[in-house]
């Protein structure tokens, strides 16, 4: 029987490793395009386009390969596969042989990696804990340390990039990366119970099992509600961050020094929710956390619609108020939605539960952000953010209609046959 705490905290540090070394290496693949290789706004385009590109067509393919070879072994071929790509990087940088075609092909294929690291670190927790609460600690634990680098390594990359420049980032973000490979050899889960003979002979074909998390997801409304009200989320805050810059610096007046301190404190709020959210998740079930924070998004993008019409003096209190909160409140939500997927997802099958809800949560972002652009040009800011209102509104609506009917015919497809990979 392997120590399961133990491997609780080498996956933590691999995570974090892991996550530390991705930020600074798309950080600074960002900057050496812009300042280094003379990209202009095509290629920049082309560069998040086809970070969208890898996520979508891998996503499914991911979540099958870890229900079928197992989320540790995945994650292992993730990572080494990043930091070949990563080392790759840093020395076409250092010898001066990048160009923006070749960087574009290497970001892609590090974009592909991160789907399956990712996946494969979601899919691991329940292999890891015990019980309901040591899962749910250990994924906001995984949760809060992405959220807290996302917002430190940014912060601390772009001085460093003026003062070195790109090859010594490139190397840390490399070394960093093999740190995360490395100790993601300590980790060991509880052994996976495997179908018989006769069980397997009763999966479905090749194709079926491929996509049976999207089918597994479809025929439960429980699943489907987590997933819609975390797409309506995701759908609505790309709504509000099209127009939200634009809002507060050419609207209210504020500038860019405004929207500067607007971020850093929406940051601020995000370290306090990577710290808040583990306790929570330990005190409370997944249920009870869902319905505050969904209705809570209502209220907080809300009141960002409210300083659209309200005076300089009170708008900027209540976009204060917003940013106070939304960090805390939006990590709290993704760590109960993703624990309570873990909990009610067969281990067999979350690999694949987890890549079918991830093409349409995240799937949903690009849309949203054209439609927050669209919307704003045509129809003004403030409709955008009424737009941004409204999605969240949805989300609450898919969660209750849908919940509550899960709940009625006790959810059947948690207990249907379950076809293995």
């Amino acid at each position: 029987m392997p120590d399961l705490q133990k491997s609780q905290r080498m996956l933590l540090r691999s995570n974090a490793a892991d996550a530390a070394g991705r930020n600074l290496g798309d950080f600074t693949v960002e900057l050496l395009f812009i300042s280094t290789l003379a990209a202009d706004a095509f290629d920049m385009g082309l560069l998040n386009a086809l970070g969208t590109l890898a996520f979508v067509t891998a996503t499914l393919p991911a979540g099958y390969l870890v229900d079928r070879l197992g989320p540790l072994q995945v994650l292992r071929l993730g990572l080494g596969a990043k930091v070949a790509l990563m080392g790759c990087l840093l020395i076409l940088s250092a010898a001066g042989a990048l160009s923006v075609a070749l960087g574009l092909v290497l970001a892609t294929l590090l974009g592909f990696c991160n789907v399956f690291s990712e996946t494969s670190q979601a899919a691991a927790a329940p292999a890891l804990a015990d019980e309901r609460t040591s899962m749910a600690r250990l994924i906001a634990r995984l949760a809060a340390a992405d959220q807290a680098l996302s917002i430190i390594i940014p912060a601390a990359a772009g001085t460093l990039f003026a003062l070195l420049g790109a090859p010594p980032l490139l190397a840390a973000a490399a070394a960093l990366l093999l740190a995360a490979f490395g100790t993601s050899y300590a980790v060991r889960g509880k052994t996976a119970t495997r179908p018989t003979e006769a069980e397997a002979g009763r999966s479905a074909s090749r194709q079926g099992a491929f996509a049976a998390g999207l089918r597994y997801v479809w025929n439960s409304p429980v699943l489907k509600a987590l997933t819609l009200s975390v797409a309506f989320s995701n759908l609505g805050l790309a709504i509000g961050s099209a127009v939200e810059g634009l809002f507060i610096i050419n609207e209210l007046g504020l500038g860019a020094a405004g929207f500067g301190l607007y971020a850093a404190l929406g940051g601020l709020s995000g370290l306090a929710g990577a710290l808040l959210a583990p306790r929570l998740a330990e005190k409370f079930t997944p249920r009870e956390l869902a319905l505050p924070t969904i209705a809570g998004q209502i209220v907080l993008s809300g009141v960002v619609l409210a300083a659209g019409f309200a005076a300089p003096p009170l708008a900027i209190i209540l976009l204060v108020v917003h940013a106070a909160g939304w960090g805390v409140l939006i990590l709290v939500f993704n760590v109960s939605m993703a624990t309570w997927v873990a909990e009610i997802t067969p281990e067999q099958l979350l690999g694949r539960v987890t890549s079918a809800r991830r093409l349409f949560t995240f799937g949903v972002v690009p849309l949203g952000g054209l439609l927050g652009g669209g919307i704003g040009a045509v129809f003004g800011i403030r409709a955008a953010l009424g737009a941004w209102v409204l999605a969240n509104v949805l989300g609450l609506v898919c969660y209750l209609s849908l919940a509550m009917a899960g709940r009625r015919a006790q959810d059947p497809s948690v207990d249907e046959e379950v076809p293995e990979p």
